[in-house]
């Protein structure tokens, strides 16, 4: 059960910082930086979570707890800032 829990406690910070992040890149107002912002906020998120937490685990857990779901929060929320801009 607490292995559980920890997943899904690593997959909402994902989420939360995501969520942020999709707002940043919104206001950034230029594709490649608000990528490469995005990309090195996920780099930094994940270091400071395996030094945190001391997780030993691998790449592929890294992918399926954290990293894809940042980059499709990600992406999606920058998409909707985007789009419901108004003038």
């Amino acid at each position: 059960m607490k292995y559980f829990d920890f997943e899904l406690r690593t997959t909402a910070i994902y989420t939360i910082v995501a969520i942020i992040m999709g707002y940043t890149s919104y206001t950034m107002n230029h594709t490649t930086y608000a990528t490469l912002a995005a990309l090195v906020v996920l780099f930094a998120v994940t270091a400071a979570m395996r030094f945190l937490w001391k997780i030993k685990e691998g790449a592929k857990w890294w992918l399926a707890n954290g990293a894809i779901v940042y980059l499709f929060v990600w992406v999606i929320v920058w998409t909707i800032f985007y789009n419901s801009y108004v003038i």
